[in-house]
């Protein structure tokens, strides 16, 4: 993650279950705002429900936390690397490309290959990829990640007035992918939408994708409501949220171990979190695509605000460090530093847990919120009073990992 607390619209940092928003959002007048500032939300928000319903969301979340033990972790063995490689390899292969050299892309070509990398790498792996020719000369690798953003654009689009993108690389991939392969299928944003996140419960959403289009295209079949994409992939493909309840929890009682401090009710949110993103796929397979297809916009927004009550909002910051809103357990609101802090560690490490000495992506936080233990020290190293003992949350979990005995 390189874009904490930055000038873009927004951004969603993968498990960690964070939105940054350029523009303070009024979660309690959330009609009030500007169908764009509005719209970043719900692309964001988006996001979050990705991460926590979807076996894309599942990997991602899992990929992160793993790179982010293994920074922490003092004994680190050949075998935690081999892992870690491993499933670096194979998750930076199904993400694809995130950005390429031109923002504006014209398809020429939508090829299925072998990796060759992997292979390589893996003998008899026999991996493939989707790669797609652009702009005469020019390709990218389609996968996960324009997928994911894909489907978001098409979420916020979906709901507000919000400016049009057009050949934008990621946001127009899908559609112009299924324009490219099946203009027939592509006149309805909405069964884009639908293939985009029922290809987010497979590990290699790109090639999914692909073959659910050109086996659509191959048999000429036209949906008529969201229940036939559902009832066609569920037909000829065997899909479904992957995620593994004892994997997370395995995970999460390293990033928050036993101690003087209850991280109960912190582990507990996030499970919570996958838990219902479980309860919705097992009634849906599309849940959020269908929220949305209603053609009556009264009916799109109160579907919507129930999955904004289900799931409830994961911590929400604006670009000045304010905290906008926070995780609720019922009616307990979660400490946000919890969360928070491994976050800010992850950014003060580099891919081999070593130091890098630079400001603590939490001091505009602390900053602004004027917190007694916020220091000038912050903005330049953070082990600087890492011996004090009254110490700011990311200097304890700092020294909960032992970072200070280096």
């Amino acid at each position: 993650m390189n874009r904490l607390f930055n000038n873009t619209s927004g951004y969603y940092f993968p498990a960690f279950l964070c939105i940054q928003l350029n523009d303070r959002i009024d979660t309690q007048n959330f009609e009030s705002q500007s169908d764009e500032e509005k719209g970043t939300f719900i692309h964001e928000y988006c996001h979050f429900l990705q991460d926590v319903s979807t076996t894309y969301g599942y990997l991602n979340f899992i990929r992160f936390i793993q790179e982010f033990l293994y920074k922490v972790r003092k004994e680190k063995t050949e075998s935690d690397k081999n892992i870690l490689e491993y499933n670096r390899d194979f998750h930076n292969l199904h993400y694809g490309d995130d950005e390429i050299d031109d923002d504006i892309f014209l398809i020429s070509k939508v090829e299925v290959v072998e990796d060759e990398i992997c292979e390589e790498l893996y003998p008899g792996s026999n991996v493939e990829k989707v790669v797609v020719k652009y702009n005469l000369n020019k390709e990218f690798q389609f996968g996960n990640c324009c997928i994911a953003e894909s489907m978001a654009y098409l979420v916020e689009k979906r709901l507000y007035k919000i400016h049009k993108r057009e050949n934008e690389f990621p946001y127009n991939v899908c559609e112009e992918i299924c324009k490219y392969e099946y203009a027939a299928f592509a006149k309805n944003e909405i069964w884009i939408m639908a293939l985009c996140e029922l290809s987010l419960l497979e590990q290699d959403s790109g090639l999914f994708f692909i073959k659910a289009l050109r086996l659509m295209k191959e048999q000429k079949f036209i949906p008529t409501k969201i229940n036939d994409i559902e009832a066609f992939i569920d037909k000829n493909f065997t899909i479904g949220f992957r995620g593994k309840k004892t994997t997370i929890e395995s995970l999460l009682s390293e990033v928050y171990p036993e101690c003087n401090v209850d991280f109960s009710k912190i582990k507990e949110w996030i499970i919570k979190r996958f838990e219902i993103g479980c309860e919705f796929r097992e009634v849906s397979k599309c849940f959020i695509s269908l929220a949305l297809y209603s053609e009556d916009s009264g009916a799109r927004f109160l579907v919507l605000n129930t999955l904004l009550k289900e799931f409830g909002c994961p911590v929400l910051i604006d670009s000045d460090g304010n905290r906008i809103e926070g995780a609720y357990l019922g009616q307990e609101e979660i400490d946000l530093s919890f969360m928070l802090a491994p976050m800010a560690i992850n950014e003060l490490l580099d891919h081999n847990g070593k130091h890098i000495q630079k400001a603590c992506p939490l001091n505009v936080i602390c900053r602004a919120a004027n917190d007694p233990l916020y220091s000038r020290t912050c903005e330049k190293d953070l082990t600087k009073d890492i011996n004090m003992d009254m110490l700011c949350v990311v200097k304890w979990f700092w020294r909960m990992y032992h970072l200070d005995k280096d």
